[in-house]
Order: structure tokens, then C-alpha cells, then sequence
């Protein structure tokens, strides 16, 4: 496993653990709470732009990421964050194995969204 530094290095993310729980059990037994710090303006090598909306968890908000558990037979993916089973909007039907969007790819931690649609400012 590569160190915090490396880690930080490469997507621009420091978080207090350097892995993330499997279950609500496991996150419930730590006792220093899982947090991150982003550097949003860290420029990245080789990050992809995508010409497409983000994913959103419909539980907590979360984005699809290469930490999503995904279930291509079903066409679901499980958000990391709260374990929430969230079904794939219908523009990734052909979504499977080897045709996976940029969001998925285990090297991309980091992807920037091209957002042709207005959305309300988070909080």
C-alpha cells in the first residue's frame, strides 16, 4: 500500500485513514471519524474530463467512484459512503466488464465532469 504522501501526491487527497470500512459495522468501530481533505485546484496529470453529469448516490449524495461496489447483471452499483444500492441511470444500459465510463477506472481517484445542466450550489 502506498503512503498518505503518495496517495496525496497523485489525486490531490489526504484522508485520515488509508483505507476506507467495507460496512457500516467496521466504520462504527473506529473511533477517529473518516474525513478528507481535497486541494481542488491541485493540477493532475492525465485527469479525464468527462462530457457527462456525475452519478449522485440517492441516499447521501456521493458521487459514483472506482470504490462503488457495481453489480453489472443487476445494473447497480453500491455507494461506498453508505452502502446505499443505487441503480445506473439509463444511459449506462451497455454499462459491463470491459465497458466501463472514466468514473470506474481504478487509477482515475480523481475525474473532472463537464456539467452542461444547471445544478443547485451544494451546501
Amino acid at each position: 500500500m502506498a503512503d498518505f504522501h503518495e496517495l496525496e501526491e497523485r489525486d490531490g487527497v489526504r484522508m485520515t485513514w488509508n483505507i476506507w470500512p467495507d460496512s457500516k459495522l467496521e466504520a462504527a468501530k473506529c473511533v477517529v471519524p473518516f474525513a478528507a481533505v481535497y486541494s481542488p485546484n491541485k493540477p493532475l496529470v492525465d485527469m479525464p474530463v468527462v462530457p457527462y453529469e456525475p452519478v449522485p448516490c440517492k441516499s447521501c449524495g456521493s458521487v459514483l467512484n472506482p470504490h462503488a461496489r457495481v453489480d453489472f447483471a443487476s445494473k447497480i452499483w453500491i455507494c461506498p459512503f453508505c452502502h446505499t444500492r443505487n441503480h445506473f441511470p439509463s444511459h449506462y444500459a451497455a454499462i459491463n466488464e470491459n465497458n466501463l465510463p472514466a468514473e470506474l477506472f481504478p487509477n482515475y481517484g480523481t475525474v473532472e465532469y463537464t456539467i452542461t445542466n444547471s445544478m443547485p450550489p451544494h451546501p
